[in-house]
Parts: C-alpha cells; sequence; structure tokens
C-alpha cells in the first residue's frame, strides 16, 4: 500500500515549498509519503515536481457540466447569466473543449507515467448544493459522464488506471450497486476501478455524529456493492461530519429566491463547509482500510499552511497506524 499525499501544480500549492524540488521532496520523507496524487497536470514541471513523486493524477472536474454538455443554451445562462463566465468557467463554448482539456491531462499522465487517473463522476447545479432540489437523476449523470470519457478515450493510447471516485451529488456515490454496474459497463474502456473518497460517502448520511458512525456507515455501503468492492482501488482518506450544516442548509434555502453564479468565494466557502478535507482521529479506521486493502492511501487533507498540514498528517497517522 502506498501513502500518498494530494497536491496541485497551482501557485498556492507549490509556493508553500518555494517551488524547489527538494523541499517537497524533504516534506514527503519527513512525513513518511511514498508519492504525490497531482492535480492540474497541465501545470506539471519536472524540475519542480520529478516523475518518480507521482503515483497518481486527479482529473479536472467542473461540478456544472451538464447543461453545457448537452448544448442548453438557456440552461447555463439560468446559472451563470452571462457568456463571458460560461466561457470563463469551461475554458470555451463548445463542449469541445471538456473532450480537449481531458485529452491533454491524459497525454501529460502518459509524459509523467502516472499509474492511475481520478474522475469524477457528478452534477449539480450551485442553488442545489444549498437546497438539495437536484435536476438530473443519477442515471442522467452516469450516461452523461459516460459519453463524455468513452469521446476522450475513443483516440488516445494509454492504460492508466481510470478510477471513478464517489461525490455526494447525483451521480456515482457508491450507494447504488446497479448505478456502479451501469458506469462500468458503458464506459468503454478496460483499466477501470473505483476510488473511495470517504468524506463525500459520508457527506451522503446527513445523520450522522461521529468517526466511529462515519466508519460503520462507509463499511456497510461498501460492502453492499458485492463483488464491486474489489474494484476500489484507492481511498481518498479523510473526515467530514457536516450533516447540521446541511440540514440548516436546506431549511434556509429551500423556498428562497437564489442569486449566487458557480464562480463565488461564497460558494467555494460554503462546499468547504460540507466537505471538510480534515483527518480522522478516531482509530476505528484502521478497521475501514483492513476491509479495502487499498492499493493508494490518499490523505486528502486541505489546510491553510505547510505547518497545519503536518499537524493533520500526524494526527491521521496515528489514527491509522497507532
Amino acid at each position: 500500500m502506498f501513502k500518498i499525499i494530494n497536491l496541485s501544480t497551482y501557485n498556492f500549492d507549490l509556493e508553500r515549498f518555494d517551488h524547489n524540488r527538494q523541499k517537497i521532496k524533504k516534506f514527503l520523507k519527513n512525513n513518511r509519503m511514498d508519492g504525490i496524487e497531482l492535480l492540474y497536470p497541465i501545470g506539471w514541471k519536472e524540475d519542480i515536481l520529478s516523475k518518480d513523486m507521482i503515483k497518481g493524477v486527479h482529473l479536472k472536474y467542473y461540478p456544472t457540466w451538464l447543461n453545457f454538455w448537452k448544448s442548453d443554451q438557456e440552461g447555463l445562462l439560468r446559472q451563470f447569466k452571462r457568456m463571458d463566465l460560461i466561457e470563463k468557467y469551461y475554458g470555451g463554448t463548445k463542449r469541445e473543449v471538456m473532450v480537449n482539456h481531458y485529452k491533454k491531462e491524459i497525454d501529460m499522465i502518459n509524459k509523467i507515467g502516472a499509474e492511475y487517473a481520478v474522475f469524477h463522476v457528478a452534477h449539480v447545479e450551485v442553488e442545489h448544493t444549498y437546497n438539495y432540489n437536484f435536476t438530473y437523476s443519477d442515471i442522467e449523470v452516469i450516461d452523461a459522464a459516460a459519453e463524455l470519457l468513452n469521446e476522450v478515450f475513443r483516440s488516445l493510447d494509454t492504460n492508466v488506471t481510470l478510477l471513478f471516485e464517489n461525490m455526494w451529488w447525483p451521480g456515482f456515490h457508491m450507494l447504488d450497486k446497479n448505478m456502479a454496474y451501469r458506469l462500468l459497463e458503458k464506459v468503454d474502456y478496460k483499466n477501470k476501478g473505483f476510488m473511495l473518497d470517504t468524506a463525500h460517502l459520508m457527506n451522503t448520511n446527513l445523520d450522522l455524529k461521529d468517526e466511529k458512525e462515519g466508519v460503520e456507515y462507509i463499511i456497510d455501503t461498501i460492502n453492499k456493492l458485492g463483488e464491486l468492492k474489489n474494484l476500489i482501488k484507492g481511498i481518498h482518506l479523510n473526515c467530514s461530519l457536516s450533516g447540521e450544516y446541511v440540514k440548516e442548509q436546506i431549511q434556509k434555502h429551500n423556498s428562497k429566491n437564489f442569486h449566487l453564479g458557480p464562480i463565488s468565494d461564497e460558494v467555494f466557502m460554503h462546499i468547504f463547509n460540507i466537505d471538510h478535507h480534515k483527518p480522522f482521529t478516531d482509530s476505528i479506521v484502521k478497521k475501514l482500510i483492513d476491509t479495502i486493502s487499498p492499493e493508494y492511501l490518499v490523505y486528502e487533507l486541505i489546510t491553510n499552511s505547510l505547518i497545519d498540514l503536518e499537524k493533520y498528517i500526524e494526527i491521521q497517522d496515528q489514527a491509522v497506524f497507532g
């Protein structure tokens, strides 16, 4: 099992290390990390992140994308209000920009030699992150994601392991074995499996009160997947207990006119209030790891500083390894 940490090529991550390869290597060694799961591989520079550091790559996630994919301009304008904001969010106005972006990411993965790529199968509109009155069904999201991925991989020469990550929005959330089978069958690519995000699965149950309840809920859910449980190749290990906050937001926004657009600091903070990316503190998490025996154990933690990140790692190490 490889223990790795999430890191991006964005400046706010790399400036913590002064964009210095040796400082990153020292950080990995000091925290007993075997490597990195990299976000935004298109920005990769080998003089900062050597190939041997990078085990996997997290592909770009467009939280709100089905209207764009379906060329539903009316639906897009309802959310974004202006065409220039739509173009800014997606990097263009035609759905081919999404396909081309993912192809570029996969090409970079091949160049780096990363072992796996993570892809979110989910869609949500900003208003619905508050009131949970979703527009699309799991089937609609899964089928559209498969259509997108089939276009991406159709002409690519790659054997990277494609791992579908569960979310708590409509799409793939690991709660329905039939939907998991549907996703696997619809995506026309052989080398595929799942990446379990523990916090995302906890976010599907608004009644969880503590980590023990959370871990038991995760284990019960993945056991219901039956033989598909064996396709869970990695774990994004982080904790989120945000049920009370979500319930408050649903009640507050259920009948309220909504004005926030997808590009908003307030929306970003709202999502972080749901998805905490905090470390597990209870040793019961060992039971989960033993149940799955993942190839990749990813500490997907978010902090404001390296000092805080190392504290988070130490806390989760204590829970996982004792």
